[in-house]
């Protein structure tokens, strides 16, 4: 994908999500060019289904995520499991329930 076509998607990304992280709903910055991308709060052009599950780069497959999280997730895990995750509503389902 050429830089400035990547560039105008994150940003139209970036405006639909309200500038939160599609995984764990934190506020990302978008970088300039030259900037310290590496901030873990840049957002990154993310692939909700990656290639090993035919994800293809198109605007039904694609959102914008923190660089923490894309960097967290992989390939290999779901993506709505790993934003159940980073949302904590997982550990409901780990940690034995108290009976009352």
């Amino acid at each position: 994908m050429k830089t400035g076509v990547k560039h105008t998607l994150i940003r139209e990304l970036f405006e639909k999500q309200g500038g939160h992280c599609c995984y764990c709903d934190q506020p990302m910055v978008i970088m300039s060019r030259g900037a310290d991308h590496n901030r873990p709060d840049a957002a990154t052009l993310e692939h909700l289904m990656t290639g090993r599950r035919k994800g293809w780069t198109n605007r039904d497959n694609l959102a914008v995520a923190c660089r923490e999280c894309n960097g967290m997730r992989g390939s290999a895990m779901d993506w709505l499991i790993f934003k159940s995750y980073r949302l904590g509503e997982l550990w409901e389902l780990i940690t034995p329930q108290k009976k009352f």
